[in-house]
């Protein structure tokens, strides 16, 4: 029953235009990118990479964060909108409820459905970045770092997500967790805690409040996973600097290095996934079991 009911939602979602609409403009996007890369190439390569990848390469790569750092809210929301608004809007939920489906597996189902919109909305992302960067000469060192932070952003958007399920289903409100969401992916939260971090106390005593949000949680993750890898746009900087005679900006990226450190990785992506996507989800269905429903 329950992987029917995955199944026929996931049919309605893909069909909706708004869905369909958000999908295409990051594609759109990427292609922009392609096309500007094609105009202004990086030029002045020094850096190892260079030797397998071309600087129309480069700046592609370089840019395709602007698309991929879009997905929050062109992908998140609407995925939001069509898995749960629409969910509490047609009260369908009232309806499976009624036939005998248990609260705790039809929030899993709709969990799931989440994770399955995320992933189609990465594959096609994931195939038009890989061949617009084999068109312009990406490495497949710079194709597969591009790929993999891609699909490892997306799990901060699951987490997200996770914690605007528990929001809806504490209030019963479809905005409420929407708002959540909105927040918690322009990152408000996080610049609020860091003004906090200012405090001469938790300054002194090297407290960072900032830290315990998921977006610190998976940034670290991710300097630890990937490291530090010169962009295209450092790429020319370096090139400049060096004519000048200067070596600040070398120092300042060399200060802000990261080395890979998997242990580390896994440790953050581990409180990631643990803390913010499976607590949220085993909280929702604890609070939503205790519920009446009032929709």
């Amino acid at each position: 029953m329950m992987k029917r009911i995955v199944f026929t939602d996931l049919r309605r979602v893909q069909k909706k235009k708004s869905f369909i609409i958000c999908m295409s403009i990051v594609v759109l996007l990427m292609l922009i990118i392609v096309v500007f890369a094609f105009l202004k190439p990086v030029s002045g390569i020094n850096l190892a990479d260079s030797k397998e990848t071309s600087g129309k390469a480069l700046r592609f790569l370089d840019n395709i964060s602007i698309a991929f750092g879009m997905m929050p809210f062109l992908v998140g929301i609407p995925i939001y909108q069509a898995v749960f608004t629409d969910d509490f809007k047609s009260r369908t939920m009232q309806m499976a409820i009624g036939r005998g489906i248990s609260r705790r597996r039809l929030i899993l189902a709709r969990f799931y459905e989440v994770i399955a919109m995320l992933v189609e909305a990465c594959v096609i992302f994931t195939v038009v970045g890989i061949i617009a960067g084999f068109i312009l000469g990406a490495s497949i060192s710079g194709i597969a770092l591009m790929v993999g932070k891609l699909w490892f952003d997306s799990i901060l958007i699951v987490a997200n997500l996770s914690i605007a399920m528990l929001i809806l289903y504490m209030s019963q409100s479809a905005t409420g967790g929407l708002v959540m969401y909105i927040l918690m992916a322009a990152d408000v939260f996080r610049l609020l805690l860091v003004m906090a971090d200012m405090i001469p106390f938790l300054k002194n005593n090297d407290i960072k409040l900032s830290n315990i949000l998921p977006g610190s949680i998976h940034q670290l993750a991710k300097n630890n996973l990937f490291g530090y890898v010169p962009t295209a746009t450092d790429v020319t900087e370096i090139g400049e600097t060096l004519q000048e005679g200067s070596d600040e900006l070398i120092k300042r990226i060399v200060d802000g290095t990261v080395e890979t450190n998997y242990l580390k990785a896994l440790l953050y992506t581990s409180i990631l996934v643990g803390v913010f996507i499976i607590l949220p989800l085993v909280l929702s269905q604890t609070v939503f079991r205790k519920k009446e429903l009032e929709f």
